[in-house]
């Protein structure tokens, strides 16, 4: 049942109410059992095995093009840094050879993956290796009307799904679908075509004194949001990035080898998927009850404020 079904059954139950004040009354009492209820659906959902990977994301690119404020990759701090090729290929087979081809999603993105010189022989590996899985291109679309017809062909022929997050910048966006369209190439807005992005302050707690467990069942990015890199699955995007904020900075948030699973030293998919519904270490640093979402998009000033309260 969605919202709206769930609201419909709501005023279902308290229209024949005459007095006002009561049957407002039992309808707050009654969303505040729904709202109860979606977050233990919520909670439960970090912290529940799935039955395969749902998505995964790969940078191609650490640096941007993009300059955002508060970036959860931390990608306006990253100095320019490329994904290995040959590190790639052996990470994407080995989760292919362990999962057998059972990741739902795969996002190549960055950073800004459009920067990466050699993104049309990502698109083939990816496809080599997951011939069923649906691979997402996830970019800011800044670049797009700068490809050469060999990219949208390796669009086409790899089966890489376009899906551009809509910033509010000028991008001739009927020209990219147009060219999708006489391409066949699937285009899905990655934020809804008619959403234009709006940013999320997501503080970090610089000694570690939240707590793990807690953070973990009330985190969106937890178990959900998952980064391959360099061997190592990550079940949210701050950890591995966390180290251009630690460069820039000069700061020291930890990393330990309990805050990833190597997946060339794992013995199966289902130790991987066990992994992923864990608290971790690094949970401590992240100050989820303080994360404010909706937030205007602007560009960064590269201050520390961006991350801490």
């Amino acid at each position: 049942m969605n919202d709206k079904d769930i609201i419909k059954t709501i005023n279902d139950i308290v229209w024949w109410i005459p007095n006002r004040k009561l049957r407002d009354k039992i309808r707050d009492f009654f969303e505040s059992i729904r709202a109860k209820h979606d977050l233990i659906n919520f909670q439960l959902d970090r912290i529940t095995p799935r039955a395969n990977i749902e998505k995964i994301e790969i940078h191609l690119a650490e640096h941007c093009n993009l300059n955002c404020q508060s970036c959860s990759h931390f990608s306006q701090l990253a100095e320019p840094e490329f994904a290995n090729i040959e590190v790639f290929e052996k990470d994407i087979k080995r989760l292919s050879e362990l999962s057998n081809g059972e990741v739902n999603i795969i996002h190549l993105m960055g950073g800004e993956p459009l920067l990466n010189p050699n993104i049309k022989r990502f698109f083939e590996i990816a496809r080599k290796y997951f011939d069923k899985t649906e691979i997402k291109l996830i970019t800011n679309g800044i670049l797009l009307l700068k490809q050469d017809n060999s990219f949208w062909q390796s669009m086409k022929d790899n089966k890489i799904t376009l899906a551009p997050t809509k910033y509010p910048i000028k991008i001739d966006w009927d020209k990219i679908k147009e060219i999708c369209k006489d391409m066949n190439i699937k285009l899905i807005f990655f934020n809804g075509e008619d959403i234009v992005k709006t940013s999320f302050y997501s503080p970090l707690n610089l000694e570690g004194t939240e707590n793990p467990e807690w953070n973990f069942r009330n985190c969106f990015l937890a178990n959900n949001c998952l980064i391959l890199e360099n061997g190592r699955l990550y079940t949210c995007s701050y950890i591995p990035n966390i180290r251009h904020f630690n460069k820039f900075f000069n700061k020291n948030i930890p990393i330990s080898v309990n805050d990833y699973i190597d997946i060339h030293k794992a013995r199966n998919y289902q130790e991987i998927l066990q992994f992923l519904v864990k608290p971790i270490p690094f949970c401590k640093y992240c100050d989820v009850k303080n994360r404010k979402h909706g937030i205007t998009w602007k560009t960064s000033t590269k201050g520390i404020e961006e991350y801490i309260e």
